[in-house]
Order: structure tokens, then C-alpha cells, then sequence
């Protein structure tokens, strides 16, 4: 959980490894397969996460790193979740602040983003298409 940006901090001075100019902003894209519970690590200023088709109830927790590495202040998370016949539950848990739960409609997409504030990972935004 570090306390500080990838990029300038108030003083003008970069913070060693990381950018003030998002030439060299880094993305993952994970895509881990569907479980119970899935842990998501994040190390990128931008991580894209897509798990398998969700076939039941699922709880996702989220790294908050250390006072020294990732994730940093302002990186950002999106999850685009698709369910089976059936409506599906996800529980975001560990590592989120608590928005509640987000049900994914048969037949539909869901996606929900995040920021991190350098201790958790606020939600920014949800939407389940039409």
C-alpha cells in the first residue's frame, strides 16, 4: 500500500521508478480462471482483470502491496465479469472498500473499476449492459 504516485510528487522531484508522464505506463491484462474466491495482485498502473465465465457466487480480494511497492496511489483496476445461464453474484472483499455486492444479469456483461487511495480500492464506476 504505498502512499505515494507513479508519478511527480508536490515538490517537482519524480519518485524513483515510476512516471510523470504516462509515456511508460504499464498494463496487465489477467484472466484467471473462475473460482470461489480469486486473489488479484496488482503490480501495473492499470490492470485489466477478465476471469473465466462466472459459473457461481464469487468473492475477489485485492492486493494493497506495502508502504514501497505497488499498488500506488491513482492506479486503477477494471473487472469485466460475464455469468452463465444464470445470475451471478460477485463480492468484491478483502482489499475493497465495502460497496456491497454486484449481481450480473443472465446474458449480460458486467464491469466494475476501481482506484486505489494508498490503502484500499475505492470503486469509481459499475455498469451491466443493457
Amino acid at each position: 500500500m504505498a502512499t505515494t504516485a507513479r508519478f511527480t510528487n508536490n515538490v517537482g522531484v519524480i519518485n524513483q521508478g515510476k512516471d510523470n508522464t504516462d509515456r511508460i505506463r504499464t498494463n496487465e491484462y489477467l484472466t484467471p480462471d473462475f473460482a470461489a474466491t480469486i486473489a488479484i495482485a496488482p503490480t501495473k498502473s492499470y490492470t485489466l482483470v477478465k476471469p473465466g465465465t462466472l459459473t457461481g457466487a464469487v468473492t475477489f480480494t485485492a492486493g494493497v502491496g506495502t508502504s514501497t511497492t505497488a499498488p500506488y496511489v491513482g492506479d486503477t483496476m477494471t473487472f469485466i465479469l460475464i455469468p452463465d445461464g444464470t445470475t451471478r453474484v460477485a463480492t468484491f472483499g478483502t482489499g475493497f472498500l465495502p460497496t456491497g455486492t454486484l449481481s450480473v444479469t443472465t446474458a449480460k456483461t458486467a464491469n466494475i473499476s476501481f482506484i486505489f487511495d494508498g490503502a484500499n480500492w475505492e470503486e469509481t464506476g459499475r455498469s451491466v449492459s443493457a
